[in-house]
Formats: C-alpha cells, sequence, structure tokens
C-alpha cells in the first residue's frame, strides 16, 4: 500500500510476514540449529492491526505478547466479514483487544520519526453490493506500533505496466466477473487474491476452476 512506502520497523511499522516471524524465533528459541534464538519484537503503547484475517488475529494477540497495552484490529468490512476461525477471534476479544469495523487506512502520521496515528475513512456498500469508501467521513487513532496484515493492492509499476488496459478498483486490483473471473479485457481472467474477492484458499483454487471453464468457453 503506498501510505506505508518508506516505513520499516524503525518508525514503528511491521508487515505480518516480518512480525511473526520474530514471534515465532523468540518464542521458540533452539528449535532451529541453524540461527541462534532472536529476542520478541519490544512494543508498547497503541498497536493497530489492519486485516481481519487468521493472521490479523495472530498479530493482535501476539502484540500484547510483546508489549502492547492496546491492539485496535482495525478492517474494511463489518464484523460478518471477519475470516478468522471463531476460536481466532474469541481469543483476542477474551484478551481485550478492540474491534473496528468499517474502516479503510487512508494516511500514516509521523512526528519525529515514529508513527504517532492513522487515519482512516468509512467503509460502505452501495446498491449494488460494491465496497466503497467515504472520504468525508474519516477519523484518527494514535498508535505507537502499526502491523498491516490485511491483502495488498497491485502497485508494482512493472506489474502494472504489464496489464494496463486491464481497469483496476479502487482497491488497486482488477475489476473481475465474479461469475466467469473475466477482467474488463475479454481474453484476460483473474482470480484469487489478485482478484479480491477469495477470502480462503479453497475459494482461490475455485477461481481457477471457474476462470479455466470459462476461458475454455470463451476460445470456441
Amino acid at each position: 500500500n503506498p501510505i506505508f512506502k518508506g516505513l520499516d520497523e524503525s518508525h514503528g511499522f511491521f508487515t505480518s510476514k516480518s512480525f511473526l516471524p520474530k514471534v515465532a524465533d523468540g518464542s521458540k528459541p533452539g528449535l532451529c540449529a541453524c540461527k541462534a534464538s532472536q529476542a520478541l519484537p519490544q512494543l508498547h503503547g497503541n498497536v493497530i492491526v489492519l486485516g481481519a484475517g487468521d493472521t490479523a488475529f495472530d498479530c493482535a494477540t501476539s502484540a500484547l505478547r510483546c508489549g502492547a497495552k492496546k491492539v485496535f484490529v482495525v478492517f474494511r468490512k463489518g464484523s460478518s466479514g471477519i475470516r478468522a476461525v471463531p476460536e481466532e477471534v474469541e481469543l483476542a476479544r477474551e484478551e481485550g483487544c478492540e474491534f473496528i469495523p468499517y474502516m479503510s487506512p487512508q494516511k500514516v502520521i509521523v512526528k519525529d520519526g515514529r508513527i504517532a496515528a492513522m487515519e482512516f475513512c468509512r467503509t460502505e456498500q452501495d446498491e449494488d453490493g460494491n465496497w466503497v469508501e467515504d472520504d468525508e467521513q474519516t477519523t484518527k487513532l494514535k498508535a505507537n506500533f502499526v502491523i498491516s496484515a490485511f491483502g495488498s493492492g497491485l502497485y508494482q509499476t512493472d506489474v502494472l505496466e504489464a496489464i494496463k488496459p486491464v481497469e483496476l478498483d479502487s482497491w488497486h486490483l482488477p475489476k473481475v466477473d465474479s461469475k466467469t473471473q473475466q477482467t474488463s479485457l475479454p481474453n484476460v481472467f483473474c482470480g484469487g487474491d489478485l482478484a479480491g474477492n477469495a477470502d480462503t484458499t479453497v475459494e482461490s483454487v475455485n477461481d481457477g476452476k471457474t476462470a479455466a471453464w470459462h476461458m475454455h468457453c470463451y476460445l470456441q
């Protein structure tokens, strides 16, 4: 996501891919003989976790064990759209994590080289069921750390150039017909995470099957 460009751990920013391995290294010393065990990440104050899947809730409960005083789990859709298994969600709730739905990140506020807060806008569904952002409804959350654990948009310039004729949505993902997996270009099909509709591996695999059938139909 471009709002995180230039941010790293020195500013208080982690991705789930950088945070959870550090937690594992610090939690399970000696399991891997190829490297020395590491200390747990040292967190404090408020931590914002972005996402609503199993990985996001793993990050949230791990953040508490790393020293966070308060953890906010922020996600774009409603609570019914939480993709994590109920046990993970309940554990986070029991441990005091606060859930904030219908919010999309817009800006990271940095002061003196450290993350100080994040700005969000409200999300809602339009009449066609598509999720849209309302830039007129914004809110700020104070934070000392941010952990990004949601699906990423497509921002690599070389990839964007390669698929340039394909129309993208507001999340910077290809617009896809959910019934056929067809993009705005009739001979280009898309599925899984990149299509933005599948929440699980099983659904992503099914996207591939659906796309394959409609590719076959298109070529006839």
